[in-house]
């Protein structure tokens, strides 16, 4: 090879895109529609590079719309197929996969929803809801805090007593009926119509063994339970339990509260006085 022909040589090699360049092409290609990436495809014998990134290209997205159907299957009951996979596409479009478990591909999307579709908060919520409770299911094995934990604490340390949340358990303050909606999607029924509500709904999503679950929680509960998972000691808590109802009773629904959310393992052992 003459020196003129390893001089173009060099620059032919030097001109390629690097791995990470060819990747973003790539990527572009699939989400955006950007065909730049086809210069440094090549045909193959049956068909061209056009035909074959093509099938690549939709083979993905439909890959990725699945996985989204799968972490929202009451999402994509109540608005049906075709309104669901424009969504799902949307996001897939909006949202690139940037990791390579698919489990958490979807986790964005309530927010994308929220931000994309600012009138259908209630679609945001319902998808909110949904990830809640796969997140409960997902969340690390924590022995939950139990009767006979409280029952060693001497009764001076009470007042001093931290509350720690099960890592399973989140608080969703709904603007709609978003709650109801899901309720009816899982029992099979017909979905309300929407209603947005004056004062947030409280709800409690968390895993109990196993199991997921949800509920609601009154006013005073969500106050409670929100001051204590920023470490606001029982004391406190139960002073500003009297504040917000009946300061008489004020220590007995505290620990109303309290028994509850040990009985449905809403609390972590490593609750400390």
């Amino acid at each position: 090879m003459s020196p003129v022909e390893v001089k173009h040589a060099r620059e032919a090699e030097s001109s390629k895109p690097s791995l990470s360049e060819l990747q973003d092409a790539f990527q572009r290609a699939i989400m955006l529609g950007d065909d730049a990436v086809l210069h440094n495809l090549l045909d193959n014998s049956r068909t061209d590079r056009n035909v074959l990134f093509g099938v690549y290209r939709h083979a993905y997205v439909s890959r990725l719309v699945e996985v989204v159907r799968n972490d929202h299957p009451f999402l994509h009951r109540y608005l049906a197929d075709k309104k669901f996979d424009e969504l799902a596409r949307s996001y897939v479009a909006a949202r690139p996969s940037r990791s390579q478990n698919a489990r958490w591909f979807s986790h964005g999307l309530p927010e994308f929803i929220e931000e994309a579709y600012p009138n259908a908060i209630h679609i945001a919520e319902l998808a909110g809801l949904e990830r809640a409770l796969s997140d409960a299911f997902d969340a690390p094995d924590v022995p939950p805090l139990e009767m006979a934990d409280l029952a060693a604490v001497p009764v001076e340390s009470w007042a001093d007593l931290i509350l720690e949340p099960h890592p399973s358990a989140r608080h969703l303050a709904l603007k709609t009926n978003a709650h109801a909606l899901w309720l009816a999607l899982k029992n099979d029924e017909t979905p309300p119509p929407v209603e947005s509500y004056p004062v947030a709904e409280n709800i409690l999503t968390w895993r109990d063994g196993s199991t997921p679950k949800v509920r609601r929680m009154s006013g005073e509960e969500a106050m409670m339970w929100k001051e204590a998972i920023n470490s606001v000691p029982f004391g406190a808590l139960c002073e500003l339990v009297s504040i917000y109802d009946d300061p008489e009773t004020a220590p007995l629904r505290a620990a109303q509260h309290l028994q509850t959310w040990i009985t449905s393992g809403l609390l972590a052992k490593s609750a400390s006085a």
